[in-house]
C-alpha cells in the first residue's frame, strides 16, 4: 500500500467526511441492485466487536455474541438487505450501554454527538435503521429480525404504525393466545383497596413450545428453502392465526405465528416467529422463506469480518468507528457487485474468491491471475453437484 501510516489513520480518525452519507449510498446503490433479483428482506441483528481496555466508544462488559459470553466489547445494530443468496450490510448504530451515557464527559471524550447521549435500547436503534431507511426511499418488503427483537412488543406495535410487514423470530417461551382473549379492568367488588386501573383477562394462554406438541401431523408441510453448500435446505412447517397480548394493552393483537422445523447434524432446530402478514397475503413456503433468510445477516457479518476486517481495527472515536464501518460496507459492496456481474458464468461466486484474486492481481501484483481463476473454478465445480449448477469452463 501506497499510503503510509498516519495519513490512514487520519483519513479514519479525524478527516470530516460523512460516513453517514456514505452508508446512505451504499443502501441506495444495493436495493436498486437488489430489487430487480425478487422480494428484499431488511434484516436487522446486532453483533460484537471484541476490545482491550476502556476507552474505545462504547466499550464495556456485556454479551458478546461472537463468542457466545460476556466480555469485554462494542456492540452495533446493524441493518442488511437480502434477497435469494445475495446479502449486503447497508446501516448501523452502536450500541452505547449505560454506563456510557450516564458519564456525559467521557462520552464528550469519545466525540459522541449530544443527541446519543441518552440511552437506547438495541430495539430503538433497530427501529431508527428502519425508519431512515424508509426516509431515504431503500426498497425492502418485509422487516426480519432474531428473537431479541422480537421480545419486544412495543417493537411490533412501531412496526404496525409504520404498516410495515415483518417477520421477526420470537423465544420459545412466548405465551399466545389460540383465541381472542376478553381484556378488562376489574369491577371493584368492596370498599377495600385501590380500585383496578391494570387490565386483565381469564382467557388461558400458552407457550409457543407447548402449542407446538399439541399439533397434529397434519398440520406440517413441507417446505424447500434454498440449495445449501452441501444439501438441499428443507424444512417442516406450519403457519397459525394467534393472539399476543402485551400485558398493558386493552386489546390483544392477532399474529400468525409461524413454526419451522428442520434437521441438523445436531438433531432438530425449532424456530418460531410472529409476523403481521394479512391472511392469503402470501403462501406458508414464501412465509417460512421470509423467516429463513435471516440467515444471510449472519453470512454478512461473516464475510465482513473475515474477508474486509470489520473488527480489526485500531480506533477508538465516534468518528472513527463510523469511518471504519462505512468503508467496510463500500468494500463488501464491491464484492457483492461482482457476484452480480459475473452470476451466469461464476454463479457460485464467494467473498473469499474475490478476495483471493484481488490479492493476486493488485496487492501480490502477481502475474498467476489465470491461476487463481483455475483455482476457483476447481473449488466451484466440486460444489456444483450440490448446487445442480453448471459451472463455465
Amino acid at each position: 500500500m501506497d499510503a503510509d501510516y498516519s495519513s490512514i489513520q487520519h483519513f479514519i480518525s479525524e478527516s470530516p467526511w460523512d460516513a453517514r452519507a456514505v452508508m446512505n449510498k451504499v443502501a441506495g446503490d444495493s436495493s436498486k441492485a437488489l430489487a430487480a433479483l425478487g422480494r428484499v428482506g431488511l434484516l436487522i441483528d446486532e453483533s460484537s466487536h471484541l476490545k482491550k481496555g476502556d476507552n474505545s466508544v462504547g466499550v464495556s462488559r456485556q454479551y458478546a455474541g461472537c463468542i457466545g459470553k460476556v466480555d469485554n466489547c462494542q456492540v452495533a445494530v446493524y441493518g442488511a438487505l437480502s434477497t435469494g443468496s445475495y446479502y449486503q450490510l447497508i446501516d448501523c448504530e452502536l450500541y452505547l450501554p449505560k454506563i456510557w451515557t450516564e458519564d456525559r464527559k467521557r462520552c464528550k471524550k469519545a466525540g459522541v454527538p449530544e443527541e446519543r447521549m441518552s440511552h437506547q435500547s438495541k430495539s430503538e436503534l433497530a427501529l431508527e435503521i428502519v425508519k431512515r431507511q424508509l426516509a431515504e426511499g431503500t426498497h425492502f418488503d418485509w422487516v426480519g429480525a432474531d428473537g431479541l427483537y422480537g421480545n419486544d412488543s412495543w417493537l411490533f406495535g412501531e412496526l404496525d404504525a409504520l404498516d410495515q410487514l415483518f417477520v421477526i423470530d420470537i423465544h420459545s417461551d412466548q405465551r399466545v393466545y389460540i383465541n381472542e382473549p376478553e381484556i378488562a379492568i376489574p369491577v371493584k367488588t368492596n370498599n377495600r383497596g385501590r380500585t383496578p386501573s391494570r387490565f386483565k383477562t381469564n382467557s388461558q394462554s400458552i407457550e409457543v413450545r407447548q402449542l407446538l406438541l399439541s399439533l397434529p401431523e397434519s398440520a406440517w408441510e413441507d417446505v424447500h428453502i434454498r440449495n445449501g453448500t452441501s444439501e438441499e435446505i428443507k424444512a417442516k412447517a406450519t403457519v397459525l392465526n394467534v393472539y399476543a397480548w402485551d400485558g398493558k394493552s386493552d386489546h390483544a393483537i392477532e399474529r400468525k405465528l409461524i413454526i419451522r422445523k428442520t434437521k441438523t447434524k445436531n438433531g432438530e432446530e425449532i424456530k418460531y416467529s410472529f409476523s403481521n402478514a394479512f391472511d392469503n397475503e402470501f403462501t406458508l413456503e414464501e412465509l417460512v422463506r421470509m423467516q429463513a433468510q435471516r440467515y444471510f445477516i449472519e453470512q454478512s457479518f461473516r464475510d465482513a469480518k473475515q474477508e474486509v476486517g470489520m473488527s480489526k481495527y485500531q480506533v477508538r472515536g465516534w468518528l472513527a468507528w463510523h469511518h471504519h464501518m462505512a468503508m467496510v460496507m463500500m468494500a463488501t459492496q464491491f464484492i457483492l457487485f461482482e457476484k452480480l456481474l459475473h452470476k451466469e458464468e461464476l454463479p457460485l461466486l464467494s467473498s473469499f474468491d474475490v478476495r483471493e484474486i484481488i490479492m493476486h492481481t493488485y496487492a501480490n501484483k502477481k502475474d498467476d491471475i489465470k491461476e487463481a481463476l483455475q483455482i476457483m473454478k476447481n473449488r466451484h465445480r466440486q460444489r456444483a453437484p450440490i448446487q445442480d449448477i453448471r459451472i463455465k469452463t
